[in-house]
């Protein structure tokens, strides 16, 4: 089982974006895709989330099309976290995360019950009567991962759950950066697979189990975090110089800007 892309291109015009690109997400997991500024990491997300539809290639959700899903079906196994979301209506924040249960049917008192918990999940439950659009960057994005996190909370007889996030700590202080991916690892430890692009190199040494290094639209290398984050790899895809060293206390890499 997982959310998988076979042979994935996308082209706008002449430009093509992302180019015979395999990946898997897989329940259990949490995987980080790497890659400079223009790599195609967003195109990817967008035709994972099924933003983008123009694409070659086939994408496969628990193995089977991803077609013969309605997008009812498909809301219930995939929940989406992009950069931004923006919303001008004066919600309070209860409201916006009681969004992600508009897929299921389990009723509004069940409802309101799993969104106060991804609510505490997420750190935002004392902002529950707060409306959205006075809150800061940082608040708008754990209440959209607050959401995101009602969508998936349960399992589904439809099979695992996935969880895609973009850039989920671009807006976020170091201890909420922490805490977001300390929600995605506990999330793979449930059967749930975990997309995360990230432009942390470390974040991803810390808290991922498989990371995809993009270049120009194509997958550089893919596997383990260890063979993945090497100087030499580092440097070919930023070109920056950089150390790799053992974290002191977490014994996962951590990476350093030698100059």
């Amino acid at each position: 089982m997982s959310l998988r892309l076979r042979n994935i291109s996308l082209a706008m015009g002449t430009k093509t974006l992302v180019e015979n690109v395999d990946l898997a997400i897989k329940p259990d997991e949490v995987l980080a895709i790497l890659g400079p500024n223009g790599a195609g990491k967003s195109t990817l997300f967008k035709i994972m989330a099924g933003e983008y539809r123009h694409y070659t290639g086939e994408l496969s959700l628990n193995e089977q099309s991803i077609d013969a899903f309605s997008a009812n079906n498909r809301a219930q196994m995939i929940a989406v976290l992009p950069q931004s979301s923006e919303l001008s209506f004066a919600f309070s924040v209860l409201e916006v995360v009681m969004l992600g249960r508009l897929p299921h049917s389990t009723g509004r008192i069940r409802d309101r019950e799993i969104a106060h918990q991804a609510m505490h999940k997420a750190d935002v439950a004392h902002l529950a009567e707060s409306l959205y659009p006075s809150l800061s960057g940082g608040e708008k994005q754990r209440v959209q991962l607050a959401r995101v996190l009602c969508q998936i909370w349960e399992p589904t007889p439809l099979g695992p759950r996935y969880l895609l996030l973009d850039e989920p700590t671009s807006a976020l202080d170091l201890s909420h950066q922490h805490h977001t991916l300390a929600l995605a690892r506990e999330l793979a430890s449930q059967d749930v697979g975990v997309m995360c692009i990230l432009h942390d190199l470390n974040l991803a040494a810390q808290y991922a189990d498989n990371i995809l290094l993009l270049g120009n639209g194509k997958v550089v290398n893919q596997g383990v975090v260890e063979q993945m984050l090497t100087p030499d790899q580092i440097s070919q895809l930023y070109q920056i110089n950089v150390d790799v060293i053992k974290h002191p206390s977490g014994g996962h890499p951590l990476v350093i800007a030698s100059g």
